[in-house]
């Protein structure tokens, strides 16, 4: 009895090893963003001259950017796409500007230009995402037709304004929130503490509310969801409305950095949102993902960019270098996905 007792002991020993393996193993394949950015990042600052002066570039153009694919992760948690984002922020960007202009020349107040003007380019935002959810949610519409669809129109609409560049009349009262450096450091800005507040406030919504908890089980099973008595169109409406909202604010931030609305944010924008979210780790196919993984897959793509900059590449190389980049990390997170069909 005592040498039975014995074995199963040790075989309860054995099968918590190979638990704390198995878990450990998953991690890594879940998170594989966080060795991607580290190996860049050793890369950038012993392989490539001059990066040690240039890399808070990363810290500010993911500023720039990074709430815009916080917008969209939740969308592709929840299992559809949004191609529409980038003119969406773009258009954004220049009826923050057409506001602020307007409440500048009438009262003189920039303060009060700015404020009213960020609350019209969210609003704006919003109203552009609830579009595409009307069309994909309740007429039924493809997610990727639908947006492709709305993308030209918001295209439309930011050349109508913007056909080079559409500025503030007073861009010094705007720029300092992308470019004042707090405690004289070059990558502390307001856009870049903007930035991680968003990061935090989407990451605490999707762990610690019922709805943020929601995007996951519509993404990895709708007819679940619906079982469960969770309303899967208006989950995802939602995540397209906020998608809007968050890209109203990236139009704000790319106003403040560049100090106008310029027509090509909205092509810069066009694949580079998708590109941050997929190589983060967040799944094309819905149900996975965190603002975390949003958060490192901005990283490694302005890190990316950054280091090809500082060698001087051209647009042409650097687009090439991402898409291989892309390819080879959607080719890894397809033989490494944990989730099997024997699961």
């Amino acid at each position: 009895m005592e040498e039975k007792g014995v074995k199963k002991e040790a075989a309860a020993a054995e099968n918590a090893v190979d638990l704390k393996k198995i878990q450990r193993v998953r991690f890594l394949k879940d998170n594989n963003s966080i060795l991607i950015l580290v190996a860049l990042l050793f890369v950038a600052f012993i392989g490539v001259d001059g990066f040690t002066g240039s890399w808070y570039n990363v810290a500010l153009y993911s500023a720039e950017y990074g709430i815009c694919c916080l917008g969209l992760a939740l969308v592709m948690i929840c299992g559809n796409i949004d191609l529409s984002v980038g003119y969406n922020a773009a258009f954004c960007g220049v009826m923050f500007v057409i506001t602020f202009n307007h409440i500048y020349n009438s009262t003189g107040n920039s303060a009060l230009g700015i404020i009213v003007g960020l609350i019209v380019a969210l609003i704006t935002g919003g109203v552009l995402g609830a579009f595409n959810g009307v069309i994909i949610t309740k007429v039924g519409v493809s997610p990727l037709i639908a947006t492709i669809a709305t993308n030209y129109i918001y295209e439309g609409l930011v050349m109508n304004f913007a056909k080079t560049s559409f500025a503030p009349v007073n861009k010094d009262a705007i720029t300092p929130i992308a470019k004042y450096q707090i405690f004289g450091l070059r990558w502390l800005t307001p856009m870049v503490i903007i930035f991680l507040l968003f990061v935090l406030g989407t990451y605490l919504w999707m762990h610690y509310t019922r709805y943020g908890n929601r995007l996951h089980i519509v993404g990895d099973n709708p007819e679940a969801a619906e079982y469960a008595g969770i309303s899967v169109s208006k989950t995802a409406f939602t995540t397209f409305v906020l998608c809007g909202i968050m890209a109203g604010m990236t139009g704000f931030m790319m106003v403040a950095f560049s100090g106008a609305a310029i027509y090509t944010q909205g092509t810069t924008l066009g694949t580079f949102p998708i590109s941050c979210v997929i190589i983060g780790g967040v799944k094309m196919t819905g149900g996975k993902g965190t603002a975390v993984h949003v958060l490192l897959g901005v990283l490694i793509m302005r890190t990316v960019s950054t280091m090809m900059s500082t060698m001087f590449w051209s647009t042409n190389r650097v687009n090439l270098v991402t898409g291989l980049l892309l390819i080879a990390v959607l080719i890894a997170d397809r033989f490494t996905s944990t989730k099997s069909a024997d699961e």
